[in-house]
């Protein structure tokens, strides 16, 4: 039996950063810009994972903003609706588990995302990589809604909040179209 609890404590989120550390097979880390809120999930009550939503990014991808049918000032005014999947991580693999995860958080992070920040939530967006199908998000009928410009794979991104002007400057890269990732939404909350 799968359950999910929001990791409230300092131990609960030092265990979720370290699942991602530990586990994450693209993305293993625990730095995240913004909003976030990351829950535990465990199964038959041994943790086999986390998953992590919260602030958005910016620049916002055109496939978002045409899928809301608005431009970047309008989405800047519901950007606190819009969650982004920051990590999804599981350190044991159980078949099926991953879809029926994802359905457990969609039908409580509304609420949990009103009650931590005030804000009502209106979508869950995630990204995909190329080498990743997004399997187990379609498994619990997410849609895909376009893809990002890419960066050139040999660039880092670059963030607001942590980088200094200079690194900014040394990180920058004009989208190239290389490196693209799906992007994915759910609205069933």
């Amino acid at each position: 039996m799968i359950t999910i609890r929001i990791a409230e404590s300092r131990e609960d989120k030092k265990i979720a950063d370290q699942i991602v550390i530990l586990h994450h097979s693209y993305l293993a880390s625990a730095k995240v810009v913004g909003r976030c809120l990351k829950y535990l999930i465990y199964f038959d009550g041994r943790i086999i994972g986390t998953f992590w939503i919260g602030s958005g990014f910016k620049p916002t991808p055109k496939a978002i903003l045409t899928h809301f049918n608005i431009g970047q000032r309008e989405y800047d005014a519901i950007f606190n609706q819009i969650a982004d999947n920051k990590r999804f991580c599981m350190c044991e693999r159980i078949p099926n588990c991953g879809s029926q995860i994802l359905k457990a958080v969609r039908r409580r992070a509304a609420a949990d995302w009103k009650q931590k920040y005030g804000d009502e939530l209106r979508a869950i967006v995630t990204t995909i990589g190329k080498t990743h199908t997004g399997a187990v998000y379609l498994a619990d009928n997410w849609k895909a809604i376009g893809e990002t410009a890419g960066l050139p794979a040999d660039r880092q991104s670059v963030s607001m909040k942590w980088d200094s002007s200079e690194e900014i400057k040394i990180k920058y890269a004009k989208p190239t179209g290389e490196n693209k990732k799906k992007i994915l939404i759910t609205e069933r909350l």
